[in-house]
């Protein structure tokens, strides 16, 4: 074979290899190389203090017992919530045309944020930006700003954390973060009173703030995971919006 065929052999199988990368792969590689590396720290340091990625990314359920005190929901309820982004919701119009039903906001999307944290970590549609250090309530908190990759200028979520425990201590959903089927209220939400639930820390007490309304508050009581998503309905006794 000529050197000059045998160069341009090389040069196809090259071009064959860049093409036949995965879209997905190259959009991660890209994310990735945006985010701010001091960010990425303070996010991997909060992971490790919730429990670690791996027992983080074990459950796919969890069903909680809790009291509720607020403008949305008061009492005391049991709630499961879940991976099961496999079922497709729908609801009928008044018209009769049947549609695919809008994610339900949940008061308990932000109890498991230790999965929020992994998964968003992990989203390629996600930049991630260190904001610096400030204090909240006398507590020395990071700052990491999360906008989407389409528009890195505009932040979406802001995330406080504690500067002495790693814990996620706020978190401002500009954006909603999503588990399964259910997203959480827009908004700023307080985290605090962390216990562990099969090795991964929850927060027992979260505070929603409504805007031009009083909070509202959810305590738990208890909290148990499951290796299978529940399949769980709207549930306006529990918050469901």
């Amino acid at each position: 074979m000529s050197s000059a065929r045998f160069g341009l052999l090389i040069v196809t199988l090259l071009g064959v290899l860049v093409w036949d990368q995965p879209a997905s792969s190259q959009q991660t590689s890209s994310a990735q190389s945006a985010n701010d590396s001091q960010a990425v720290a303070v996010v991997q340091a909060a992971i490790t203090a919730l429990g670690g990625a791996t027992a983080i990314a074990q459950p796919q359920g969890w069903t909680f017992q809790a009291s509720l005190q607020g403008p949305i929901a008061n009492g005391t309820v049991s709630y499961s919530l879940g991976w099961d982004t496999g079922i497709v919701r729908t609801v009928v119009s008044p018209n009769g045309k049947v549609g695919k039903a809008r994610p339900i906001q949940s008061l308990f999307v932000p109890v498991v944020i230790g999965s929020v944290l992994l998964g968003e970590s992990k989203d390629p549609q996600f930049v991630i930006k260190y904001g610096g250090v400030i204090d909240i309530d006398s507590v020395s908190v990071a700052v990491v700003n999360f906008s989407v990759t389409a528009m890195p200028s505009i932040i979406s979520q802001v995330w406080w954390f504690d500067a002495t425990t790693g814990l996620p201590k706020r978190v401002a959903f500009n954006m909603p973060a999503e588990i399964g089927s259910r997203v959480s209220l827009p908004g700023l939400i307080e985290l605090s009173d962390y216990r562990s639930v099969s090795g991964v820390l929850h927060p027992f007490r979260i505070i929603t703030q409504l805007s031009g309304r009083p909070p509202e508050i959810v305590t738990l009581q208890s909290a148990v995971t499951s290796s299978v998503a529940p399949i769980s309905d709207f549930d306006s006794m529990s918050g469901d919006l």
